[in-house]
């Protein structure tokens, strides 16, 4: 993502999407499957966050470092 100082607080679906460089359609379904973290604002509004979807980031990409160092363990 990029470090860019937009001054925002949270996304709009569309904006996450663009930022994450996927679909509008798949971000929202992974807004619904608690894979992406957003907030509802009234009935139909949806917000990401910028600091829970950066910490997101962080962590999956914390986790598949992790992954690789432990299948990297295993074929020694």
């Amino acid at each position: 993502m990029d470090n860019e100082a937009d001054g925002k607080l949270a996304y709009s679906i569309a904006e996450c999407a663009e930022k994450l460089g996927i679909s509008v359609c798949l971000c929202r379904e992974l807004v619904r499957q608690k894979r992406i973290p957003a907030l509802r604002l009234g009935e139909r509004r949806l917000i990401v966050p910028k600091a829970a979807l950066e910490k997101m980031l962080t962590e999956a990409a914390a986790g598949q470092e992790q992954a690789k160092d432990e299948a990297q363990k295993g074929q020694k």
